[in-house]
């Protein structure tokens, strides 16, 4: 999967629910649970459910699994 494939990806599922695993290393593992509220060139932004919270990621994460993203339908 190339960076293009990503970004299209999340693209379609703006306003979807998802689930964001995020690994920080040194076993520090957050999961977030929430929608894709925003997208940019370099990074998307994830409206957290738990309080509200925005979080941005950027595609390269997703690219190099620091950042795993799985939809919801």
């Amino acid at each position: 999967m190339n960076i293009d494939k990503i970004k299209e990806n999340i693209n379609k599922n703006i306003g979807n629910k998802v689930r964001v695993v995020h690994n920080e290393g040194r076993n520090k593992i957050y999961e977030y649970t929430g929608k894709v509220i925003e997208v940019y060139n370099n990074i998307f932004i994830i409206l957290d459910d738990k309080n509200s919270s925005k979080r941005s990621f950027s595609y390269c994460d997703v690219l190099t699994e620091t950042v795993k993203v799985s939809f919801k339908m």
